[in-house]
């Protein structure tokens, strides 16, 4: 676990990579905090990113080049296609995700060793807007999910911090009209899960 500032730094050094400026978008319970740059006042667990799955190959060349351990990599698995990879990063759990979009399509794979289930989520749009926006975090610009999709998302799962950050969201503010637009999307979304056996 860790405190937001601590978040907030790593997330920061991903997002200055030259390499991956323009195709990485964070989204989790982080972000809503950072985009209104305001104090979490509880612990996180992880760093999500997103990468446009063409660029999978340069965060592995970029980790190795830094001499960051990756701790599990969805290719030494016995899978159909790269479902991302789990990394510390200054002692933060990050998970980067390939993710791609097209034909109004927004999909991301991911995988979870803990389960031994890999899959697919892919969200419908007629704007991209709806789902990911630009911003800067300390002048450095990059993407996250929108606030009205991490809401939509923690609704979902309603664990403790997932209540506490839709508070937040509320209280800061979103376009409702987006939100609904964004809740119609998400209930529209294609899941696909698979399991797969372990060898490792």
């Amino acid at each position: 676990m860790a405190k937001l500032e601590q978040i907030k730094i790593v997330i920061k050094k991903i997002a200055n990579i030259p390499e991956l400026q323009g195709h990485i978008c964070f989204f989790g319970g982080s972000m809503p905090y950072i985009v209104s740059n305001q104090e979490s006042n509880r612990e996180h667990s992880d760093i999500d990113v997103l990468v446009d799955e063409e660029y999978m190959s340069i965060v592995r060349l970029l980790l190795k080049k830094y001499g960051i351990p990756i701790f599990k990599d969805s290719l030494d698995l016995n899978l159909d296609n790269d479902y991302g990879l789990k990394t510390y990063i200054n002692d933060i759990y990050v998970e980067f995700e390939p993710m791609n979009i097209k034909n109004n399509a927004f999909t991301r794979k991911s995988f979870s060793p803990d389960r031994n289930m890999c899959g697919t989520e892919t969200i419908p749009f007629m704007e991209i807007t709806d789902l990911i926006i630009p911003i800067e975090i300390d002048g450095i610009p990059t993407y996250s999910e929108s606030l009205e999709l991490i809401k939509v998302a923690k609704e979902k799962y309603k664990r403790d911090k997932d209540l506490m950050d839709v508070d937040f969201i509320d209280k800061i503010g979103i376009n409702q009209d987006k939100y609904l637009r964004v809740k119609t999307l998400f209930n529209n979304s294609i899941e696909e899960l698979h399991s797969y056996e372990n060898t490792k």
